[in-house]
């Protein structure tokens, strides 16, 4: 049996390492398990397609790395062959035909009038979903009893859920994702996953919202069969559910939107450093396609072409915008 490893760029993105691929069965049983640890192994089909995949992430970044400004586009470049990224847009109206050169597109599905024309363009589409907190614009959330919560992120005008409240998951399974099901969306992208971290304070508790979490992430599947999870972050909960997600993504690599002060902010490196060893260890160890999304003022342009080439380099996907995620491009010319 064999197992494709992973293609990437070390984090200075001067050198190509590629450890393609492993013969398992002449490794001893201990090692080949370690090898295993968090991947899939199958047959000769899987494995083409992850080599395949591998090798177009790869090529992406390269070819970004030597583009022209005007042949980008939020950070990826242009045409489904060159960006095969996520795409972000949770404004009305949603353009179709801009999204269409993306393989996935994340949408506010209230602003999304025609599922159908996104899905016939060839996008995958997403529904964004709040898991640990209710929105405060939401009115079916703003209706929700202060039982089902456990605190307030003053930050975004929200409440923090108790993800372990038979309330909250049948709002989220039976409401909203029903609802969204039957209106054919069949990719959901989990939001605010780690929210629980602001309130819950004791190991205990801490202990108590993430076990509640996996359930629910386990429930969606049992509930909707075939769903397709894209998770934001939930860094805490792959080691239990990664194998139930088909991507990830984060925000805030080296450019941030901070909303206490409302300012565009440059991430620190301790905190840089530390979300690179979760993302790599995302698309290393669970198998795992991942898009960085930064913040970047919309008459910085070259700032946001330099913020996602260096991205890319890293062997991720880019999507660089502004915090409302209501915009296409920035400082770019059509």
């Amino acid at each position: 049996m064999w197992l494709v490893d992973t293609f990437f760029l070390n984090p200075d993105g001067r050198k190509f390492i590629g450890r393609v691929l492993t013969r398992l069965n002449k490794m001893q049983p201990a090692r080949a398990m370690g090898a295993l640890h968090g991947r899939v192994a199958a047959g000769p089909g899987w494995c083409a397609r992850r080599l395949l995949s591998a090798l177009r992430e790869f090529a992406c970044g390269r070819l970004c790395a030597l583009l022209p400004p005007c042949a980008l586009v939020f950070g990826c470049a242009m045409g489904r062959a060159a960006a095969p990224g996520t795409a972000f847009f949770y404004g009305a109206p949603v353009p179709v035909s801009a999204l269409s050169h993306y393989e996935r597109v994340v949408v506010e599905a209230e602003n999304l009038q025609d599922l159908a024309a996104l899905r016939k363009a060839g996008a995958d589409v997403f529904a964004y979903l709040s898991v640990g907190e209710a929105e405060g614009w939401r009115a079916s959330s703003r209706a929700l009893p202060p039982t089902l919560f456990l605190g307030t992120n003053a930050a975004w005008q929200s409440r923090i859920a108790d993800l372990a409240h038979p309330g909250w998951q049948r709002y989220l399974l039976e409401d909203r994702m029903a609802a969204l099901w039957a209106a054919g969306y069949r990719g959901f992208f989990l939001d605010t996953l780690d929210s629980y971290l602001l309130a819950a304070r004791s190991p205990a508790e801490q202990q108590a919202q993430r076990s509640a979490l996996v359930a629910l992430i386990r429930a969606m599947h049992q509930r909707f069969p075939g769903v397709r999870l894209m998770f934001n972050r939930g860094f805490e909960v792959l080691p239990d559910v990664g194998s139930l997600a088909v991507g990830l993504a984060a925000e805030s690599l080296f450019q941030r939107w901070n909303p206490v002060t409302q300012k565009y902010e440059t991430v620190s490196e301790n905190d840089r450093r530390w979300l690179l060893a979760r993302l790599d260890e995302a698309r290393l160890r669970y198998g795992l396609p991942v898009t960085v999304i930064d913040y970047v003022p919309a008459n910085q342009p070259e700032l946001a072409r330099a913020t996602a080439r260096r991205i890319v380099a890293l062997g991720f996907t880019a999507w660089v915008a502004n915090p409302g995620l209501d915009v296409i491009s920035i400082g770019v010319e059509p």
